[in-house]
């Protein structure tokens, strides 16, 4: 299966809306307000570069600061939404205070195959592939067809006062087997 076509990101214009190539939310974003981390625990894999950005051998540090907050932007993805095969998902997210221009991962693909065990929790589809976890390593390779899933990034290491702002002016997407892309919505602010 071929992977979601990439499109190339256009610079956020200053002072306006924030845009992600190939998505057009229902919703009016207002300017951008926050930090970008892709998350991977201390010690395991994670992508080196995130279109053209480089990112620490570890994203999550290895303590956090007690001030500092996360917040998550997900999507629950429908029962029955994967067939059984190989399928591909990317996360984009616009964020003009900290990025130049809006950023979207590389294809990143997980197989569907039954039986496989089912789990109570969503499997969470993330930056650095799926996971029983929100944040932390990669856990999981292949699904059940009805498992359920939710597509999430989430963005440490950042003020109270940016994870709230977040939360109102976050512009993200999940892009999935070359269907049209779906929002992210944002999640109350939390402290890791």
């Amino acid at each position: 299966m071929a992977a979601p076509p990439r499109a190339s990101p256009a610079a956020l214009p200053l002072g306006g809306e924030a845009s992600i190539p190939g998505y057009d939310p229902p919703l009016k974003r207002t300017t951008l307000l926050l930090a970008v981390v892709a998350l991977a625990a201390p010690g395991c894999s994670s992508p080196e570069r995130l279109d053209g950005i480089d990112l620490p051998p570890a994203a999550v540090p290895e303590t956090i600061e007690p001030s500092s907050w996360a917040v998550t932007f997900s999507h629950d993805f429908a029962p029955g939404t994967w067939s059984e095969g190989t399928h591909a998902y990317e996360l984009a997210l616009a964020c003009e205070a900290i990025l130049d221009e809006p950023t979207r991962t590389q294809p990143l693909a997980f197989d569907v195959l039954s039986p496989t065990e089912l789990f109570d929790q969503p499997i969470y589809l993330r930056v650095v592939g799926l996971s029983h976890f929100l944040m932390g390593p990669q856990t999981v390779f292949t699904i059940d067809p009805k498992q359920p899933t939710k597509a999430a990034l989430t963005i440490i290491g950042v003020s109270e006062a940016d994870a709230i702002e977040a939360t109102q002016s976050c512009a993200g997407a999940v892009f999935y087997d070359g269907l049209d892309p779906l929002p992210l919505v944002p999640q109350p602010p939390f402290q890791p």
